[in-house]
């Protein structure tokens, strides 16, 4: 009997340990440096602690790099070369650098808290991660691998910007109504910008939409680097940023609890989900001005451009609401399926595809740009949570 239960418990401990490794503990089935880096998918699976990468000429699951026990990544993004994956491991307080040569964990940096979003340099040198939990901003040096610096004194930085140039980061902060900007040269904390009426910030009924203070959720940079559109959840306006003096020189009133701001390709507009009131606002580069507001739906997570910016597809729900921006017309919604979360989403580098993360039915939404017909990819692994294409045709994001 003592042997049995013995033998039994040893039979657990394997089947969990399973568990918690994820679906990634076997090796890698394909030798990703025969791709071309631009034609891989990369989605971050938080439960399952490993990251799907699908080929999109064949929406096949050609591999899955394990991150390890309780890794619970929140996000990834290639190094601009296309050699490395990074991955914020939100579940240990890690970043990790990922060879895709090899596919094997490269290093294993020591962050603050909870790291999640973060944005790179273009020349690959530098990442900046927000550590959520205890409101620091950690600055890794990717060639050597190691944290070189920890800024302290944030409120939940939230999203990451890093100017064309090089030459600043913003830094959004979720639990405030301020942007912060982090000259990169120096590593030195520049300024700290005010968005909207502090004081009067708060949504008309809190209950129904937040239960806590929120803020500014990303900085989104124009194309050109010149300005920074930052977006108020409570407040419900868009501040628009001088870059190049950091001051605020706009404030734009919109809907409702607005998410945050999404660039156009085309760099014609700044599209911003309104959860509150379930619209979108759009916002003409150009004069700085919202020019119309859509009907969108609930619980917008994000927005895809396809065609150069001429085609929008915004997350809402288990659905994607597709408009004409040469018209401002809703064209199709498509409802991907029933009872599922859609949370975030990457086009191709040729603006042929739309991949969506969904992460209560384990798999990821392939949305032909052309049709708008739907490929449901199964089984990517558990929670997809964050897309990633490099080169993608729309920035990348996550939430």
């Amino acid at each position: 009997m003592l042997k049995k239960r013995i033998a039994m418990i040893i039979g657990f401990c394997v089947v969990l340990a399973n568990v918690f490794e994820g679906w990634a503990a076997e090796p890698a089935s394909v030798n990703l440096a025969a791709y071309d880096p631009k034609t891989l998918v990369f989605v971050t699976n938080r439960d399952s602690n490993d990251v799907a990468v699908i080929d999109s000429k064949t929406d096949q699951v050609v591999s899955r790099i394990s991150l390890g026990a309780f890794a619970d990544a929140h996000m990834a993004m290639l190094t601009n070369d296309g050699k490395k994956l990074l991955v914020s491991a939100t579940g240990r307080d890690r970043f990790l650098i990922v060879d895709l040569a090899t596919q094997a964990i490269e290093r294993t940096i020591v962050t603050g808290r909870a790291p999640e979003h973060f944005d790179i340099t273009l020349d690959d040198r530098l990442a900046y991660v927000g550590n959520m939990k205890d409101s620091t901003v950690s600055v890794i040096n990717l060639k050597d691998g190691e944290e070189i610096k920890r800024f302290a004194g944030f409120f939940e930085p939230h999203g990451f910007s890093v100017l064309p140039s090089d030459s600043k980061v913003y830094v959004s902060n979720f639990g405030a109504h301020e942007v912060r900007a982090i000259e990169i040269p120096s590593q030195r904390m520049a300024k700290r910008l005010a968005i909207g009426d502090v004081h009067r910030a708060a949504i008309r009924d809190p209950e129904r939409y937040q239960s806590e203070l929120k803020g500014i959720a990303n900085p989104t940079p124009t194309l050109d680097g010149k300005f920074i559109y930052a977006a108020d959840g409570d407040a419900g306006v868009v501040g628009i940023i001088d870059a190049e003096t950091d001051r605020v020189v706009k404030t734009l009133k919109v809907g409702e609890a607005p998410w945050r701001a999404y660039a156009s390709p085309d760099g014609l507009f700044m599209l911003v989900p309104n959860n509150g009131d379930e619209t979108i606002s759009v916002i003409r580069t150009k004069t700085q001005e919202v020019v119309t507001t859509l009907q969108g739906g609930p619980k917008m997570t994000g927005i895809n451009f396809t065609r150069g910016g001429k085609k929008a597809y915004v997350i809402s729900g288990g659905a994607v609401y597709v408009y004409d921006m040469t018209t401002f017309k809703k064209i199709n919604r498509l409802k991907l399926g029933l009872n599922i979360a859609l949370e975030t989403a990457a086009t191709t580098a040729d603006g042929m595809k739309v991949y969506v993360a969904s992460s209560t039915d384990d798999s990821v939404y392939v949305i032909d740009s052309a049709s708008d017909q739907v490929k449901r990819i199964a089984d990517v692994g558990r929670s997809p949570w964050g897309v990633t294409i490099l080169g993608a045709a729309s920035p990348n994001y996550c939430h």
